[in-house]
């Protein structure tokens, strides 16, 4: 069967519809994509993960399902029965009917000879579809295309709406659409006319500066940089970003959006709309460069270095430091492995950006003394950073090393030795010197004088020396400096007679001096092997938990720690055996016990080496001599401390009995005096000041009006309306201390108004013309006038008030007065005794102390005729003079002194018990205090939370 006319025909047959219905289907697909396309923009918009998976998969669907009707209409145009069944079928049912059967008649007779002729079935296909009409396949393709051309009008109107209600967001949806990790591939504009400003921190006290849009800037960290711009489409959610953070536009009232930006990092900015969790940027970028405030600059002059603290016991500090913006503080720092101290130099006001200053550390240091490793030394400052807090600069350091423990008490020890060799030296060239004849009485002085003045010098040597951070002082600088004025005089007494028994005196005088001297050397070597001893017993102590440590398995904290103890110990030990015979027998020990703990160590026996330790800190905490001499027992023998027989003066005892009395002499004193204070207070009566007090008050007012012109307080420091301003307040003072019955401090008060107007004329007179000044000492003149008389007027009431209440306290200023002479006598004694013999004061402490024996004489005088006040005051004078004799050479003389080393007193008053008034007295005065307010309206309220404050 010749098939290919049948296939022809069919195939003519879809041609005929395809060119009818194609055309149509195909705008109608097209209208169809763009309006999913479109749709799925809207959606995809949105920006939530959601919205962004249901635009792209109804997308996909829309554009798959386009694709497979494409396949499926290309495989049904080769389909003949289909072709058959869709286009003659549609037109004539019957006939389509017919053709198929006579197709698949064909497609049998084809394959079967047995089924049929293949010409035949040919033939009748051929008529079958020659029958069938193209005039209706036509009209009804027609009808097909019409349909296809209604729904494509309907989607291309779809679409049309989509993209006419505004374009741009069928933009903007693609690009939120097309979205990688937040960000959309496609750049939009979204501000116009832009504008940028740039105000830099409030701390740095600069102005804002306007910048060129999207040119790169600098700016410090912490900058807030505006940017303000015209939205190029309106209903976008704007914002600020750097590519991480962001931050909103928002609208400022005027059409225009703004955001502000605080500068961290360098950054580059970008303005960019936010469509759900996908950002749009614009292509403007705006490059700013962040300039971050630096740490303080720290120059400390000479550092890095290494310093001896024995060879610089002083050690200036000399520090410049610089910021870029400001300082708020400057520190020493001071760090000796885990321990730091941190003290505060400065606080520069006014954030300055320099600051220079120094500091001197000296050898005695409480933070030196507490350490025994190297410690490391700098300053370190901190600015005044707002943004990113507050960053510290800090200097090179300079390494401090300290002396072993007992060093710098050996190094003085070994002065003073060199001093009383000197002396010993002096006693050896007179003892050698014969009797000078008649005719040489001036050599021999002159003799005399110069071998005299070498000792005296190299004794006032070791006086005046640093000896590692420690003096020579107390107890035996006094008896140092008082031997010295005993040589002096025995001198000059030998100049007036230069005889034999004139020279024996010197002679005598010259050992008794060198022996007063080594007793004094002896007890300083005593305390200082004492003091030593204990600081040493502490790093023995150290020692001890260091081997427990190791003893617990912690060996890595436990090797460190021992090893430092150790080395400590052997050195102290070694310091601690120059320090006289107490020391050198301490020293041995020290140095026994090393060589036990080291035996345990080399076994590492860490229980045994702990004992060793803690043995010798127990030992060196009862540093005793191990064996007594001359009838005394020692620590071996369990005998108790007892003194020395052996001393040949008693100078050191007779200079710390001469320092115990002057401190009882001076306590005594302080009591009597403030006893006086006691006896006249309780003297004045309250009516006569209740009596003065409503006169007291119109004088207060007289006071404030005279002051009432003068400049309130905030002038310039130094100018004449400062000066006025200060002479107010101090009036107004006066005036408050009249009206609450106070006229000791109204006079007080009033004084000082009068020197500060006093002060408001001289300089305004120096103002040169400027009115403001010349104004303000016009008017202090004025008030100065009127004051003065108020003055007058509080001066005489206090005198008034103070006579009458000495008259009521005769009696008792007359009992005052006896025993202010026989404190006078107290102090007399003192000084005869102190200018003799082997407890002889130094001068100037004896000047002193006949000062205020003459002081106390004059007040037993004031106040036996009555005069308190003025009795009073010459008490304070003579308990002034008193504290000076205690000169700085009767404080500590090293590290600390033993409790058996300081004597307390052995007489105290002990008051009795309905004598003593001090509870009540302070409950008068806080009430008189608080309760005496100027405001009437407050007085009683204040009197009764002072009340209650009491109870």
């Amino acid at each position: 069967m010749d098939n290919e006319a049948p296939a022809l025909s069919i195939a003519r047959l879809r041609s005929v519809w395809d060119a009818e219905v194609g055309p149509s289907a195909r705008r109608a697909l097209t209208a169809a994509a763009c309006a999913g396309l479109f749709g799925a923009a809207h959606v995809a918009r949105v920006g939530s993960p959601l919205a962004r998976g249901l635009a792209g998969a109804g997308l996909a669907l829309l554009l798959a399902a386009i694709a497979a009707r494409a396949i499926l209409v290309r495989r049904r145009r080769g389909d003949a029965r289909r072709t058959v069944r869709e286009i003659i079928g549609r037109t004539d049912e019957a006939l389509g009917a017919a053709t198929l059967r006579a197709l698949t008649l064909a497609d049998r007779a084809a394959a079967d000879d047995r089924v049929g002729s293949p010409e035949l079935a040919g033939l009748h296909l051929r008529r079958l579809l020659g029958r069938a009409s193209q005039a209706r396949v036509v009209e009804r393709a027609r009808q097909a295309a019409t349909r296809w051309a209604s729904a494509g009008l309907a989607l291309g109107a779809a679409a049309l709406a989509a993209a006419a209600i505004e374009p741009s967001r069928v933009v903007e949806g693609l690009d939120v659409l097309a979205a990688r990790r937040g960000e959309a591939p496609l750049d939009l504009p979204w501000i116009e006319e832009v504008e940028m400003t740039a105000a830099p921190p409030e701390y740095l006290h600069q102005g804002a500066e306007e910048l060129l849009p999207f040119a790169p800037t600098m700016q410090p960290r912490g900058t807030v940089i505006t940017v303000r711009g015209r939205p190029v489409r309106a209903g976008r959610a704007l914002v600020l970003t750097d590519g991480g953070a962001e931050v909103p536009f928002v609208d400022d009232g005027k059409g225009s959006v703004v955001a502000r930006w605080t500068l961290g990092e360098s950054t580059t900015l970008q303005a960019a709309a936010r469509f759900g969790q996908v950002r749009v940027r614009q292509a403007d970028a705006q490059r700013v460069v962040s300039i971050p405030d630096d740490a303080p600059r720290v120059t400390l002059e000479g550092a890095p270095r290494t310093v001896k603290l024995l060879d610089e016991p002083s050690i200036p500090l000399r520090y410049e430091i610089t910021d870029d913006h400001g300082l708020r503080e400057v520190d020493l720092v001071l760090r000796a492995g885990a321990k730091e101290e941190r003290r505060v130099l400065s606080r520069p006001a006014a954030d300055a950006k320099v600051d220079r200053g120094g500091y001197e550390l000296r050898a005695r240091d409480p933070f030196f003394r507490r350490t025994y490793v190297p410690v490391e030394v700098r300053i370190e400052a901190r600015d005044n950073d707002p943004i990113e807090g507050p960053k510290w600069g800090r200097s090179e350091a300079i390494l401090v090393v300290p002396p072993q423990v007992g060093e710098p008490e050996a190094r003085r020890y070994a002065a003073l030795v060199k001093a009383r060799d000197a002396l010993t030296d002096l006693l050896a060239d007179r003892i050698g010197q014969r009797t000078p004849e008649a005719g040489g009485a001036a050599a021999h002085a002159a003799r005399e004088a110069e071998v005299q003045a070498t000792a005296k010098a190299a004794v006032e040597a070791a006086l005046a020396a640093d000896h590692g951070g420690l003096r020579v002082r107390g107890r035996i600088a006094s008896l140092a400096r008082g031997q010295l004025a005993r040589l002096d005089a025995a001198l000059a007494a030998e100049r007036k007679s230069t005889t034999r028994a004139a020279h024996q005196e010197l002679l005598d005088e010259t050992e008794g001096a060198l022996l007063a001297f080594d007793a004094g050397l002896r007890g300083l070597g005593h305390r200082d092997a004492r003091a030593v001893a204990q600081r040493l017993a502490d790093v023995a102590d150290e020692a001890a938990a260091a081997a427990e440590l190791l003893d617990n398995g912690d060996r890595e904290g436990g090797e460190v720690r021992l090893e430092a103890a150790v080395a400590v110990l052997g050195g102290g030990g070694v310091e601690l055996g120059k320090l006289g015979e107490l020391g050198l027998d301490l020293g041995e020990i020290v140095a026994n016990d090393l060589r036990r703990i080291a035996r345990a160590r080399g076994a590492s026996d860490w229980l045994h080496a702990e004992l060793a330790a803690r043995d010798l800190a127990a030992r060196l905490r009862r540093p005793e001599p191990s064996f007594g001499g001359g009838g005394r027992g020692g620590v071996e023998s369990g005998a108790p401390r007892g003194p020395d027989p052996g001393d040949a003066s008693n100078a050191d005892e007779s200079v710390a009995q001469s320092e115990r009395d002057l401190e009882e002499l001076a306590r005594d004193h302080a009591a009597e005096t403030n006893a006086v204070a006691e006896e006249l207070s309780r003297a004045s009566r309250p009516e006569d000041i209740a009596a003065l007090r409503e006169e007291a008050k119109k004088h207060a007012e007289a006071i404030r009006e005279a002051v009432r012109d003068l400049p309130q307080p905030g002038a310039a420091p130094g100018s004449a309306e400062s000066a006025a301003a200060a002479g107010r307040e101090q009036a107004e003072a006066m005036a408050g201390a009249l009206e609450q019955g106070r006229p000791e401090e109204a006079v007080t008060s009033g004084r000082g108004a009068m020197r500060s107007l006093g002060d408001a004329k001289r300089l305004g007179a120096q103002a040169g013309g400027f009115f403001p000044e010349e104004r303000a000492a016009r008017e202090a003149g004025e008030a100065q006038q009127a004051l003065a008389e108020e003055l007058a007027w509080a001066e005489e009431a206090l005198r008034k008030l103070r006579q009458a209440a000495a008259e009521r306290a005769r009696d008792g200023l007359g009992k005052s007065s006896q025993r202010e002479g026989s404190l006078a006598d107290r102090a007399r004694d003192l000084r005869k005794r102190g200018e003799r013999g082997d407890g002889r004061m130094p001068e100037e402490m004896l000047d002193r102390l006949d000062e205020a024996e003459q002081a106390m004489r004059d007040a037993q005088r004031a106040l036996a005729e009555g005069d308190g006040e003025g009795g009073n005051e010459r008490q304070r004078d003579a308990q002034r003079l008193l504290e000076m004799s205690r000169s700085e050479d009767q404080g500590q003389e090293g590290d600390a002194e033993s409790e058996g080393d300081r004597n307390m007193a052995r007489k105290a008053d002990i008051p009795d018990k309905d004598k003593h008034k001090g509870p009540e007295e302070f409950r008068r005065r806080v009430l008189e205090g608080l309760g005496g307010t100027s405001e009437p309206r407050l007085r009683e309220a204040v009197k009764r939370y002072a009340e209650g404050l009491l109870k």
